[in-house]
């Protein structure tokens, strides 16, 4: 069983109970390492007691033996002395403090000679030594009142708990969740721009706020954030530019091939002209399809594979979907059906079954797609490669496309970029893309997380 909580509040919250708790569970230890000490409450019961029984007896002495009889209790007694009980030992500074608090009620004038001794000499109803006070007071007749009181803390060690948790903690919990409330608030806050972000949604800096600690860590996150889209944006403009910077000569060159009398040269230098076109078009969208600006809203990914399956059908192949009937999530729904489109186009041109499955994990209930087909695989020590952009594999199911890498554009133009571009919109998800060969075929598996 687990006893620690796993929130940061319910960490906070079981500290200062703890701390409490051990607040009194030191109390009762030192206490019960000095049993010998008296109850405050029970010496000021003591010392009233035999004030009040002093008075009664100065005013009436031929009624003491009456009165003396009939106000006993089991714990006090009081009775009359002819000697005085003074004459024992030395009184220690609490037994001094106790008697001069016993004087401070008793009439000034004349002032009674008293006494008192604390003692553990009279056993309690179970065997046990127990603290009480011994006290005497001279009357106006020379005689000495004498009265003993047994103090009750051989009481059990847990029943002063009862009162003393529940009014310790209660308001330590009043006053102090709100204050863990407004502590966790920035943190929460930062998990959930962090978990946007991973889904590369920005909504602008956090505002800066709680104790210091949670301000430094919104502050770098900020800092890490803005960063991270600076530089997104900086590689997309100098994808863009170099592009565009390119589409000229490529042109021009196009141009001046038509020039060229020989059909052979001429057809081989086209060729390889809208290679070169194809790769820098791809390289834009490479970047691009990051999709960093298109915002997020919720879909039905069930709707949306059904959608690709019938789009992609082909004559002689067969792409179903399987999976629930509606299967709601937030997304860009622009930058998840180009990965599904790219990984579907590869499924089918090498495959003549595709399945386009969906699933919730039971565990984290993560969302599960995937693309399954019947056709040929890749090797195993170039499952990670093909991910490279522009890799160039010799597999069986590469060299169908002229070295493509498993995986057309959405345009099916086979210069190696799907794969690239299919794993950039997942992770800009926050998910994972997997490839793995099945007996036979490939599947490849989308995690999303919920």
């Amino acid at each position: 069983m687990r006893l620690i909580p796993k929130t940061m509040g319910g960490q906070l919250v079981a500290t200062m109970l703890l701390a409490v708790l051990l607040a009194h569970a030191a109390a009762i230890v030192v206490r019960q390492m000095t049993p010998d000490a008296m109850h405050p409450l029970a010496a000021r019961y003591m010392l009233d007691r035999m004030a009040g029984v002093y008075q009664s007896l100065r005013l009436a002495p031929e009624k003491g033996e009456e009165l003396l009889a009939t106000i006993g209790t089991p714990a006090t007694r009081f009775w009359l002395a002819t000697s005085a009980s003074a004459d024992g030992p030395a009184m220690s500074e609490a037994e001094r403090k106790q008697a001069k608090a016993l004087a401070d009620r008793l009439p000034r004038a004349p002032a009674p000679r008293n006494w008192v001794q604390l003692t553990d000499h009279a056993p309690g109803a179970d065997g046990v030594r127990q603290p009480g006070m011994l006290a005497s007071v001279e009357l106006p007749d020379g005689r000495w009142l004498v009265g003993y009181h047994q103090s009750p803390s051989g009481s059990p060690w847990w029943r002063p708990l009862h009162f003393s948790v529940p009014v310790s903690t209660l308001p330590v919990l009043l006053v102090a969740l709100p204050f863990i409330g407004r502590i966790l608030r920035p943190i929460r806050a930062l998990e959930r721009a962090a978990e946007r972000f991973s889904r590369g949604e920005h909504d602008g800096p956090l505002p800066v706020t709680g104790p210091r600690e949670a301000r430094e860590l919104t502050t770098a996150f900020n800092t890490m954030a803005e960063r991270q889209q600076r530089f997104n944006e900086d590689r997309t403009r100098m994808l863009a530019a170099i592009s565009h910077d390119l589409r000229t000569p490529i042109t021009s060159l196009r141009v001046r091939v038509e020039l060229i009398d020989d059909p052979e040269l001429r057809a081989a230098m086209i060729r390889t002209l809208e290679t070169m076109g194809l790769m820098v078009e791809q390289t834009l969208r490479f970047a691009a399809e990051e999709c960093i600006g298109e915002p997020s809203q919720d879909i039905d990914l069930a709707a949306l594979m059904h959608d690709l399956a019938a789009e992609l059908a082909r004559p002689g192949k067969r792409i179903r979907y399987a999976g629930p009937e509606n299967l709601p999530y937030r997304c860009r729904p622009v930058a998840l059906r180009r990965a599904l489109g790219n990984l579907a186009e590869n499924a089918i041109r090498h495959g003549t079954e595709v399945r386009l499955c969906a699933s919730v994990a039971e565990d984290r209930n993560d969302v599960i797609l995937a693309v399954i087909d019947n056709g040929p695989g890749i090797p195993e020590d170039e499952l990670d490669r093909v991910f490279e952009p522009f890799a160039r594999l010799d597999s069986a199911r590469c060299r169908d496309t002229g070295g493509d890498n498993g995986h057309g554009s959405a345009g099916g133009s086979g210069v190696g970029l799907g794969l690239s571009i299919a794993r950039s919109c997942v992770e800009a998800h926050g998910g994972t893309l997997t490839l793995t060969n099945n007996t036979p075929g490939l599947t490849a598996t989308i995690t999303l997380p919920a």
